[in-house]
């Protein structure tokens, strides 16, 4: 993806969203109809693009996502504030056009809601976004029976990719618990399942892997003090390389808890992106100022 939005450049790049018209939990029947979406019609629009598609873990539903090149630059002097008022007056009449063809072409196929804008933050983000759904598959509990259906593909590009493979021992694994443990007052693994159910960790595990811990806590005990070792080091190191967009460690961290209890959120069933987005806030804050707390103290 990052190689894709390269060589397209951002300003040309369009975030589709699609979503099936109804209830479809089958993995064949959304098969069927994404593939004929692709062939007969999205891929006759765009020349070239990468996607993705997911399982929501609540409601057991799939939607799609795609990066797209739209042809012109979409991010350019798109008024991203006014559209989330519901006022497209000053919308390019070319985006336009294309959300006029979703709307008459995608029902066809048995989908309901589309969605196309532009990359509005910056493309790290939206990657993050859009591969994170493929790090959920790995922990969902409802990837039994699945283990051959693709969840990602592309198009009218070249197919040239790395893969960073990082691994976390399981001290490491400990210590992330711990502190989940910790931030909700948690005294055994009953009081996790009580909280998110039994198989939290499907859930909620990929989500924990990622939150990046205090530097102390990647270190061993040795020689009466604490040290570096060649594993926690490299956990570190690749903790922190997932926030790269990032200035500071201390922006990395607070960013990493952000997206956990976001995750925690949706695991919840809060109502609203809004609501979810509070109470990830809010969590961190009083995370923050605990631990502000105890530094004064020490």
């Amino acid at each position: 993806m990052r190689g894709y939005v390269r060589r397209v450049g951002e300003d040309r790049i369009g975030v589709l969203t699609v979503t099936t018209a109804d209830e479809c939990r089958s993995l064949r029947e959304f098969q069927r109809r994404w593939n004929s979406l692709m062939t007969n019609f999205v891929r006759r629009l765009w020349k070239s693009g990468v996607w993705v598609r997911e399982r929501q873990m609540r409601t057991g539903n799939w939607h799609g996502h795609a990066l797209v090149d739209v042809g012109f630059e979409i991010r350019t002097a798109f008024p991203f504030e006014e559209v989330a008022r519901r006022n497209y007056r000053n919308v390019d009449l070319r985006v336009r056009h294309l959300w006029k063809q979703l709307r008459g072409k995608t029902p066809r196929y048995g989908f309901g809601r589309t969605e196309l804008l532009p990359i509005k933050s910056n493309s790290e983000w939206a990657i993050k976004y859009l591969t994170s759904y493929l790090g959920k598959a790995l922990f969902s509990e409802k990837t039994v029976g699945e283990e051959k259906a693709r969840l990602f593909g592309m198009w009218g590009c070249v197919r040239s990719a790395y893969s960073r493979f990082d691994w976390v021992s399981a001290r490491l694994v400990r210590k992330k618990r711990a502190w989940l443990a910790s931030a909700h007052g948690f005294e055994s693994e009953d009081a996790f399942s009580l909280s998110y159910g039994d198989r939290w960790w499907f859930r909620l595990g990929e989500s924990l892997m990622r939150v990046i811990l205090p530097e102390d806590c990647y270190q061993i005990r040795r020689n009466g003090g604490l040290q570096w070792d060649d594993l926690g080091r490299q956990a570190y190191e690749n903790d922190l390389e997932r926030y790269s967009d990032l200035d500071s460690v201390e922006s990395r961290r607070r960013q990493s808890r952000l997206d956990f209890f976001l995750a925690e959120a949706e695991l919840m069933g809060c109502d609203s992106t809004l609501q979810a987005m509070s109470y990830a806030m809010e969590t961190v804050e009083e995370m923050e100022k605990r631990e502000r707390q105890v530094s004064d103290e020490g």
